[in-house]
């Protein structure tokens, strides 16, 4: 259990591990992209979906619940990594080859985020019929005025946060280190799990604030600027396996 001990970091290690992710991204920034792209049309699909559906406002549950899964999806950016690290050439093949190479116990802890996305996107839905009701149609020009302050708009952004924003910290707190300590078969599921809330504690400052920049950056990139997601994702995959190596180092 000692090799599980996290080592301790300061607010100036997020620069590096972000310095770190767009070195390895420029190693392999088409590969990477192109990969990353993969997510970046399901979003759209999904986006598209919701809105001729007329229920606009539920795009920002279905971004901030990228969060809720995205951990899940990194295995394919370490597998990369790890062949960049070792000055092999990588194919696109190597991030799918990713997911092949994961315990089984690593499926547990995806299908715990597959299930809290699921909670998550219940409860967006439970809000989203209490202030707009199932029967009114909102679409991009009633969503932009309720965001200029007219209706229920910012109140249903409010409260269906809330839920969002706790489940993001319990799905952050038990995953941001055991996904990769589970991917480098360093732990048991409980050991890693516990690790990693350790981890997040005992750096509680420097890893609320990496949590933040996390989930600024990707639910930016997924709402706002979606062209840019397929070079946020995976710099930041990459930043957070830097931020592993140096909490959990070999």
């Amino acid at each position: 259990m000692s090799m599980l001990a996290p080592s301790k970091v300061g607010l100036a290690s997020l620069p590096c591990w972000l310095h770190a992710g767009w070195l390895v991204f420029l190693q392999a920034k088409g590969l990477s992209a192109a990969y990353a792209s993969i997510f970046a049309v399901l979003g759209l699909a999904q986006f598209y979906a919701v809105v001729t559906a007329g229920l606009t406002p539920l795009v920002v549950a279905l971004a901030g619940g990228f969060m809720l899964i995205g951990p899940a999806l990194l295995c394919g950016f370490f597998n990369v990594s790890d062949h960049l690290q070792r000055n092999e050439a990588v194919r696109l093949g190597h991030f799918f080859a990713g997911f092949r190479l994961v315990p089984p116990v690593l499926w547990v802890v995806s299908l715990f985020e597959m299930f809290l996305f699921l909670i998550w996107l219940t409860d967006a839905g439970i809000v989203y019929g209490l202030y707009f009701g199932m029967t009114r149609e909102m679409g991009l020009p009633e969503f932009f005025a309720g965001l200029a302050g007219e209706g229920n708009t910012w109140p249903y952004l409010f409260f269906s946060g809330l839920m969002g924003t706790l489940l993001a910290f319990i799905i952050y707190t038990t995953s941001a280190f055991a996904v990769p300590l589970l991917f480098y078969r360093r732990g048991s599921l409980a050991g890693a799990v516990s690790a990693s809330v350790r981890a997040v504690f005992s750096n509680f400052p420097a890893m609320l604030a990496w949590g933040m920049v996390l989930s600024v950056a990707m639910f930016t990139a997924m709402l706002l600027l979606l062209p840019l997601f397929p070079v946020v994702f995976p710099v930041l995959a990459y930043a957070s396996r830097q931020a592993y190596r140096e909490i959990f180092p070999q």
